[in-house]
């Protein structure tokens, strides 16, 4: 399984997906999305909730990649979650942003396997419960992390795992926001085009450009 931290980068790339679907400003009003980026996150990490109470019930980890890692859980937590709370406006949408920020957890265990590469390492997980069959991707593109035992959790193998996860994640994350600058620069612009259109032809240069610095001093 990955760690914590690659399945919190992959909630966060949910809440990213969401705020440009409602065409969020981030740079402005992250404050007042603090808690449902919290929420996706949570929900990116939740389906290894199996693994503490595996340990704590059973002294193992024999519980761990059971059915919270299905699809068939991932739609529950979705629906449960969307009855109780709207993260966006309508209930079907709010459980599709649900459904992504879990499933996002499965996508990355699939992923993940003993050895990078070409090598058929993952252990496997069982996306089509109830039937038994345990899927993992031929591609592993995340080393995992050792969970058999308290000494396996705090091996060095484990640090450099949590390390190359950090970095590349990370890495990711950049050039998503390296991208989208260009694209929420651009969408300025063409709001301020239709209102100079709208204000009519003869409305000053210094005015637009006023306005615009305005706009991107906002997303700063």
């Amino acid at each position: 399984m990955a760690s914590p931290i690659a399945h919190s980068f992959a909630g966060f790339w949910t809440f990213l997906v969401f705020a440009k679907q409602l065409q969020i400003r981030l740079p402005v009003q992250w404050r007042q999305y603090v808690l449902k980026l919290s929420v996706l996150v949570l929900l990116a990490n939740l389906p290894d909730f199996d693994f503490p109470i595996s340990l704590a019930l059973l002294g193992n980890d024999s519980l761990h990649h059971g059915f919270s890692h299905s699809l068939a859980a991932d739609a529950l937590v979705a629906l449960a979650v969307s009855c109780v709370w709207r993260i966006a406006p309508g209930f079907w949408r709010s459980a599709m942003i649900y459904f992504t920020a879990y499933g996002s957890h499965l996508l990355v265990d699939l992923c993940s396997g003993r050895t990078l590469g070409w090598t058929n390492t993952g252990s496997g997980i069982p996306l089509l419960w109830p039937w038994p069959k345990e899927f993992s991707s031929p591609l592993i593109l995340i080393p995992g992390v050792r969970h058999g035992s308290l000494r396996a959790i705090f091996s060095m193998d484990n640090a450099w795992a949590s390390v190359y996860e950090l970095l590349i994640f990370g890495a990711i994350t950049v050039i998503i926001f390296v991208l989208w600058k260009p694209k929420l620069k651009s969408r300025i612009l063409g709001k301020l085009g239709k209102r100079k259109l709208k204000l009519g032809p003869n409305r000053p240069a210094s005015e637009v450009s006023k306005h615009l610095r305005s706009e991107l001093q906002r997303q700063k």
